[in-house]
């Protein structure tokens, strides 16, 4: 399954649509660090089934833009911890989860 990943500048959100159900990953950024602050998918979809590829596809699009990354919302630093080896790499020095 791959979903369309778009970056909402104006709401500062990673977002994409599933049945005209949103899935969403808020964020701030700060020079080359960003932020992942809240994670929220529509309460009709199935989160297991949706919650790690999203966060997953949101991490491999800030990895080619060469993006540090902060995870503060906790489903995302929870799939960092789980995924520690492919993805420690986009943690900003001195950060370690």
């Amino acid at each position: 399954m791959s979903l369309e990943i778009k970056k909402n500048d104006f709401l500062r959100q990673f977002e994409t649509k599933i049945e005209d159900c949103l899935i969403k990953l808020e964020y701030s950024e700060q020079a080359k660090n960003i932020f992942l602050t809240r994670f929220e998918i529509h309460k009709s979809l199935p989160a297991e089934k949706y919650q790690d590829l999203f966060i997953k596809l949101v991490l491999d699009q800030l990895a080619e833009e060469e993006h540090k990354v902060v995870p503060t919302c906790p489903k995302v630093a929870a799939f960092f911890k789980k995924h520690r080896a492919e993805y420690k790499h986009l943690l900003p020095a001195g950060i370690t989860l």
